[in-house]
């Protein structure tokens, strides 16, 4: 069972807070997470608007990996249609370097309108064209070839000469996504998840081709808060939750239309849900005492729920306060990360 820390570096324009601060809390926070055991530092990536993700992921756990000495840097993920697949290669080597091969490679296909607008890349390309960059990566990263070309339907890089080896033999890849056919051709590259195997066909192909789903990580990312009672706990995420909820309920579609204002949540149906165990949002946060956390997370970590051998917790939605940021990473770090590690069934 890993236990990692996930987060969309994003300052709060709303809270009159500049980037810079942003980015030192989570890079704190990726030390903190080190000195308190967590396995991993994960940090989202997003362009042009303020879903969570940071526009330069691969810099930030650059400085992450070069002041920390176990804990793994990931990204989770990398919009792979918005870039140049040999550059990203480029970079995963240089902070797989950097971090004595302690960096995940975390992708998907993106979400956000703004983005596809603004790079000019057609959403309805996004499949193929990660797939396709997929390709050319591993190609980089195998240390089979040093020099090759590609001629494909989006990249045509001719006479690649591959310089850079990564530190790790073999960069785990981790993909980004939900839909049985993704997860399919992630389970037969010998990928990880980023999200729970919810059509089962992750699990399945695995298992077809003579494998063990368990020896892959499957998990998804979930908003927490400690604190000493469970009402205490919701209010100190329960604002830059809800600001994070709203920021996807209310975004563009991918075709450019807007969704209908009424999508957008109210606090007192966010508090409702909370109260009643009903889940509003697509991020809803999991917040409560220390009992009432590994209540929550024991049928997970037991299996009772599926695979899901990896916790992914986002602490920091932006606006938390680094104080109660401490405070939960804390108290889940001492007193609930071991009781979850010990019934953990995978």
């Amino acid at each position: 069972m890993r236990f990692s820390y996930i987060g969309g570096p994003r300052q709060r324009p709303d809270l009159k807070q500049p980037a810079k601060e942003a980015w030192q809390n989570f890079v704190d926070d990726g030390l903190r997470a080190e000195k308190l055991g967590f396995d991993s530092f994960f940090i989202g990536e997003h362009h042009f608007c303020f879903a969570s993700g940071n526009s330069s992921p691969f810099v930030m756990l650059a400085e992450v990996a070069a002041r920390t000495e176990r804990i793994r840097v990931g990204t989770s993920i990398t919009c792979l249609p918005f870039h140049n697949p040999l550059r990203v290669a480029e970079d995963i080597a240089a902070v797989d370097i950097v971090s004595k091969g302690r960096f995940d490679f975390g992708f998907g296909v993106g979400s956000q309108y703004r983005e596809f607008h603004t790079f000019g890349i057609p959403y309805k390309d996004r499949f193929a064209r990660t797939w396709e960059a997929v390709d050319i990566i591993e190609r980089c990263l195998s240390g089979i070839e040093e020099e090759f070309s590609h001629a494909g339907k989006y990249y045509n890089f001719p006479d690649i000469r591959w310089i850079i080896p990564p530190y790790q033999e073999k960069v785990p890849f981790f993909w980004g996504g939900f839909g049985p056919q993704g997860v399919k051709r992630a389970a037969e590259r010998g990928f990880n998840l980023v999200a729970p195997d919810v059509t089962g066909m992750f699990c399945k192909t695995i298992r077809e081709s003579g494998g063990k789903p368990e020896d892959k990580f499957i998990g998804f990312a979930h908003h927490l808060a400690v604190g000493k009672t469970r009402e205490a706990a919701f209010e100190a995420i329960a604002e830059p939750s809800l600001w994070v909820n709203n920021i996807y309920a209310t975004r563009r579609e991918l075709d450019g239309s807007y969704p209908p204002e009424s999508n957008r949540i109210s606090m007192e149906a966010f508090r409702k849900g909370h109260a009643e165990g009903k889940p509003v949002g697509m991020f809803a946060p999991i917040a409560g005492t220390v009992e009432d956390v590994i209540e929550r997370f024991l049928p997970i970590v037991r299996g009772e729920t599926g695979l899901i051998n990896h916790i992914m917790l986002e602490f920091r939605p932006p606006g938390t306060k680094t104080a109660d940021v401490e405070r939960s990473m804390t108290l889940f770090a001492k007193e609930v990360m071991p009781v979850l590690k010990a019934e953990a069934k995978y």
